[in-house]
């Protein structure tokens, strides 16, 4: 009795305890914590719309495009297109529904240190494929400028592969990230919920 005791507790305990798997290295410059900087106006700091790119569509047209495997010169009300599955929430999501998501956070940023970087820096980090995350309006306004001490994708089999895209986001720009938000980073990609954690990504 004694010994299934002590096996059902070993395996409660590996179940939550966070032990250290190969997806815990959130390598990203770390903060203490995050300052607001005044002054930050989006459409000033970031250009007031979606950068051209080639085939003369624009980053969420692009976005948009991927994720659907569409050519973008063709309006998504024309695709006739099938529902993904939204990164965040796993939820079915439509291109009529569609919200462009800056998965480090432009006024984030702007507090952490864009608010010193030149212009065309600006512009290049707010268009960059690698920041921008296809989710739904509802997802991205819950979301909003926060970083993941605040706020996590409800999906939790994709919260290690958000926390990792996002690491990588933070060191391409040499951004910080506040030791709160990279701790649960970390946690994220921790025991069970590093294993078993989906790469939506």
């Amino acid at each position: 009795m004694v010994k299934r005791y002590i096996i059902i507790l070993i395996c409660c305990s590996a179940a939550i305890a966070p032990f250290p798997t190969g997806l815990l290295l959130i390598d990203a410059p770390v903060a203490q914590t995050r300052f607001t900087v005044t002054g930050y106006d989006r459409q000033r700091a970031f250009g007031p719309g979606w950068a051209q790119g080639p085939g003369g569509c624009d980053s969420r047209q692009i976005a948009m495009a991927e994720a659907w495997a569409q050519p973008c010169a063709v309006p998504y009300t024309q695709w006739g297109a099938a529902p993904i599955s939204d990164p965040y929430t796993n939820e079915d999501l439509l291109p009529s529904d569609v919200e462009l998501d800056h998965l480090y956070p432009l006024a984030a940023a702007w507090d952490m240190g864009a608010h010193a970087w030149p212009q065309e820096k600006r512009l290049a980090f707010a268009n960059d494929p690698l920041n921008l995350v296809v989710t739904s309006s509802r997802a991205n306004q819950a979301k909003s400028d926060s970083l993941p001490s605040e706020w996590m994708p409800p999906a939790r089999r994709n919260r290690c592969a958000y926390s990792r895209r996002l690491a990588q986001v933070a060191a391409k720009y040499e951004l910080a990230l506040p030791r709160a938000d990279r701790k649960v980073m970390r946690r994220s990609c921790a025991g069970l919920r590093g294993l078993t954690s989906s790469s939506v990504w």
